[in-house]
């Protein structure tokens, strides 16, 4: 059984906003792939600065 992968391009696969150049988030974007439990599928595109941001500080046992 092979699983769904999806590219989501330049959209950011948390708060589904454009990370693509000219939208302000193109140069603080990671590459990112999430599993998406609800659609049962692999998501692949980006994160943006701000969701990283918030990842952090919602997670303070994660920094380094």
């Amino acid at each position: 059984m092979s699983e769904k992968v999806v590219d989501r391009e330049d959209m950011c696969l948390h708060c589904r906003q454009d990370t693509q150049f000219g939208s302000g988030k193109f140069v603080n974007r990671y590459p990112a792939e999430i599993y998406n439990e609800e659609l049962k599928i692999t998501e692949d595109g980006y994160c943006c600065d701000d969701c990283e941001t918030q990842y952090y500080k919602d997670n303070p046992e994660m920094e380094k």
